[in-house]
């Protein structure tokens, strides 16, 4: 019996053709054309659909959204065992977490993946990413890991993959916690499995959420603009184990008394945050104030999942944000 993948393509690098000047046009190409130059075993079927064709710097909240309602009609149909994303670079982690966080599709792989370099460079990744990506989401072994990143021949969960490289063919990794598999010669092997968090269902309109980093001597003004914007969460990527200038405070004090959440991060490529410290700015000094620090998420994964979780209608008090994200108190 044949195994039918669907690609759905959104453009970015992989989709690329060559411009004027020696630059490209990100998304010249069409799906059905990058998969027609790649063999495939006689057992797997491929249909290709166009979901928008754009530079991933481009893509909008609502550009994912329609992404996971393709993916939910495709699954819908039945008849398919994974669907492959092809995906600008620049935000794939993004749109990969957002996948990841309100899609449950136990029996179908998602995964998602892209190239470095276009399709019309010498040495390019697009097609062998391409080929490995539907292997894989043809693969029994890839049911029930939730979405998956697959690039340069490594197999990642879209919870701790990031881009790493700005133009070499290892663009991605996984800091701290490490690939999920490898692909050697169209050989899958899986080395461990992913924990998930609860999946978010948005059922509302979609808000705004902000990051404001963190960096020596930093002023709060970025953080007054977003509340005064009307950003319905904040994102903190902040320093070391959670913290602060000490200026920021009173902004952050501000911000939770309108009702705005605030999440904090750590800017570090892994470990958690933590109270370790009581100074004013400290991760302790934050969440006495209502903040909630979170572990294990960049600062543009923490965005996706408080942007589901606030478009899903939960709570912002501290119990309810920490069950969006799957931690306790």
């Amino acid at each position: 019996m044949r195994k039918k993948v669907v690609v759905l393509s959104t453009g970015g690098t992989i989709a690329s053709a060559p411009a004027e000047g020696g630059r490209n046009v990100s998304g010249a190409l069409q799906g059905a054309e990058l998969v027609s130059k790649i063999e495939l075993h006689a057992d797997i079927e491929v249909e290709v659909r166009s979901v928008f064709q754009k530079p991933s710097n481009a893509i909008t909240l609502a550009d994912v959204a329609a992404l996971r309602e393709a993916c939910l009609s495709i699954i819908a149909e039945g008849q398919v065992c994974g669907i492959v994303i092809t995906h600008g670079t620049d935000t794939l982690e993004d749109t990969a977490y957002y996948l990841e966080s309100s899609l449950d599709a136990a029996d179908v792989a998602i995964v998602v993946t892209g190239s470095q370099r276009v399709p019309h460079a010498m040495g390019t990744d697009a097609y062998v990413n391409l080929k490995n990506a539907i292997l894989t989401a043809a693969s029994e072994q890839a049911r029930g890991l939730g979405v998956l990143v697959v690039f340069n021949e490594t197999i990642f969960s879209a919870c701790f993959v990031r881009k790493v490289s700005s133009y070499q063919l290892n663009g991605f990794d996984a800091p701290g916690y490490g690939f999920l598999g490898l692909i050697d010669n169209g050989a899958i092997t899986l080395y461990q499995k992913p924990i998930r968090l609860p999946v978010l269902t948005p059922s509302g309109a979609v808000p705004a959420v902000d990051i404001i980093p963190v960096y020596l001597d930093a002023r709060p003004l970025l953080l007054d603009a977003a509340v005064s914007g009307s950003a319905k969460g904040i994102v903190i990527d902040a320093v070391g184990r959670g913290h602060v200038p000490p200026t920021w405070v009173p902004s952050i004090e501000r911000a939770i008394e309108q009702g705005v959440p605030v999440i904090v991060c750590s800017s570090t490529l892994h470990g958690p945050v933590f109270q370790a410290y009581e100074f004013a700015g400290s991760l302790h000094n934050l969440e006495t104030a209502g903040a909630v620090g979170i572990s294990g998420l960049s600062a543009r994964k923490a965005r996706i999942r408080l942007t589901l979780a606030l478009a899903a209608g939960n709570g912002t008090d501290r119990a309810s944000l920490l069950s969006a994200f799957g931690a306790t108190a």
